[in-house]
């Protein structure tokens, strides 16, 4: 609790968070003596002055002053109300806003081995989901802090009345909230459950999604559209589960205020001999109490259902914190003369070796091929040669020089990928290639496609400012990987890492392609990983790997 506490102070700031609780107290105080001036009031429009019989040492002021103490207390509270709500509504966005983009910096800034082995579902429920539930989370905090201090000072006013029934009440309140206690406890636990429900929701959405055309071809439209309601069913009753409990706990608390209310003033009446105006402020302090109590329990549940999401948002943060990589410095490596793998091995998890004594070297201006059969490994030589990973064992060398540490992050910019299903952007065709290089001029982007073979974008309707839609659907295959292609070649790299990347279109496109890249062996070193196909006819070096070893020549 107390981390947790911890966090939300560091992310809403101190000086928010202390002015909040201050003008929180602002409104309990105002609201705790205004209560207290009842007494006053009613007693000076009693012609019999029992006021002059209470236990207050109140000065007997006249009925126009109190009723003008009365609207100023409601004046403060009423403007302190506005700006601690506009307040809590800043806290709330920035704990939310903050925690997202804590988790959002610490995926990015993660090894490339950790990311490969997470759940992106799971990032993704938490990123999205779950962290807007950190935010209810914030609401239930200040709404526990606004009930609390406004209790507290309900209960001073009740203590300056009588001491005893005070403490009578504070029992009973106390007792009430100990007895509610496992409805907090299982408030806890189903907000645990609901993180797991959206996991499994984001997992069978991206299941589906992704699986679109195959759903269709085998006519399993109807079964995929059960699995999903029953997914949601499950998350359903996890919400219900809870709002049950907050029902309860609103029943149980109103029954039981209705009856120690009903027994104090029966008690007062008939025993106690308590006067009309002491009685009746006790009554209006009762009457504000109680809500105070039902939201104090209510806000309590809320937290405990939405801290969870603070915890796996916290767990995130540090898992991939402790993966964090070391930061570029200074310039990257320039390849001149070659890159090679010494000696290599690499185990995914740190378990299941993909890569073991590898060992290749590729000339500058080289087009080098990559083949083998699936789970061979070609990928994690990809990885290695491109700097996403180092490996486990063994040195990645451009130029002689290891690659390693803040040098391998530099290096990446000097790389360039193109992968089998290219990645672009919803946007433009000019936004996906300024994506890589912002600053390009209009020439640049033109050269750049050019040597790409993409000519074929200034036909499009808007040319270079053509809308293609998301991931390029308005484009076939074929276009959006020369697209991609032109995307890389902007950047000028040292080393162009094609990756499957004619495995997926036609054979017109296959040929622009590999005339592009034909243009480019002596100026760039490209390394070809695929099974067949042109490029890898084109390549002056040929690697094989099987079982994560490389085959003899």
């Amino acid at each position: 609790m107390i981390g947790t506490l911890r966090i939300l102070a560091n992310l809403a700031g101190g000086p928010r968070l202390s002015l909040l609780v201050g003008l929180t107290a602002l409104m309990a105080a105002s609201e705790g003596v205004g209560l207290l001036l009842l007494v006053p009031l009613v007693a000076s429009l009693d012609q019999d002055r029992t006021f002059a019989a209470l236990p207050l040492d109140l000065p007997d002021w006249p009925l126009g002053v109190l009723l003008a103490m009365f609207v100023l207390l409601v004046a403060i509270r009423a403007i302190a109300d506005v700006a601690r709500s506009l307040l809590a509504q800043r806290i709330e966005v920035g704990v939310v806003d903050g925690l997202r983009g804590c988790a959002v910096r610490a995926l990015l800034g993660a090894e490339w081995r950790a990311l490969a082995g997470m759940e992106q579902s799971a990032s993704r429920a938490l990123i999205i989901t779950s962290v807007d539930r950190v935010g209810e989370a914030v609401t239930y905090f200040t709404t526990l802090l606004r009930t609390g201090l406004a209790l507290g000072a309900l209960t001073l006013a009740a203590v300056a009345l009588s001491p005893v029934v005070a403490l009578g009440g504070a029992v009973a309140g106390i007792a009430a909230l100990v007895a509610l206690r496992w409805l907090r406890t299982d408030a806890r636990r189903l907000g645990e459950e609901l993180s797991r429900r959206y996991e499994a929701i984001y997992a069978r959405l991206e299941a589906s999604l992704s699986g679109l055309r195959l759903i269709k071809s085998f006519g399993r439209e109807e079964a995929e559209a059960r699995r999903l309601s029953t997914t949601f069913e499950r998350m359903r009753s996890a919400e219900y589960a809870y709002i049950r409990g907050a029902a309860i706990a609103r029943a149980i608390l109103q029954l039981a205020a209705a009856c120690v209310l009903a027994l104090a003033v029966w008690l007062a009446m008939m025993l106690w001999d308590v006067p009309m105006a002491m009685l009746l402020a006790f009554v209006a302090l009762a009457v504000r109490a109680i809500p105070l109590m039902e939201a104090l329990q209510m806000s309590a549940q809320g937290w405990n259902h939405a801290a969870p999401a603070l915890a796996e948002a916290r767990e995130l943060i540090a898992r991939t914190e402790e993966q964090a990589e070391t930061p570029p410095a200074g310039e990257a490596p320039r390849l001149r003369t070659s890159i090679a793998l010494e000696l290599a091995s690499f185990a995914h998890d740190r378990e299941r070796p993909a890569l073991r004594d590898v060992s290749l070297e590729i000339p500058h201006g080289e087009i080098a091929a990559l083949t083998g059969p699936s789970g061979a490994g070609k990928s994690t030589v990809a990885d290695l040669l491109g700097g996403l990973i180092s490996p486990d064992s063994g040195n990645v060398l451009v130029d002689g020089d290891p690659l390693d540490g803040a040098a391998r992050q530099a290096w990446r910019t000097r790389v360039a990928y193109v992968q089998q299903d290219p990645v672009l952007f919803s946007g433009s065709v000019r936004d996906n290639l300024l994506w890589v290089e912002p600053d390009a001029e209009e020439c640049q982007l033109r050269e750049a496609l050019r040597r790409a073979s993409a000519d074929f974008v200034h036909d499009l309707p808007g040319g270079i400012d053509c809308q293609i839609g998301e991931s390029g659907r308005a484009l076939s295959g074929g276009e959006r990987q020369r697209i991609a292609l032109a995307r890389a070649l902007l950047r000028e790299p040292d080393l162009l890492i094609l990756d499957e990347a004619t495995s997926a279109v036609d054979p017109g496109s296959e040929e622009k392609i590999a005339q592009a890249v034909a243009g480019l062996e002596g100026k760039c070193t490209v390394l070809v990983i695929g099974h067949r196909g042109r490029l890898a006819e084109m390549a002056s070096l040929r690697f094989a790997l099987e079982n994560g070893r490389l085959k003899p020549s």
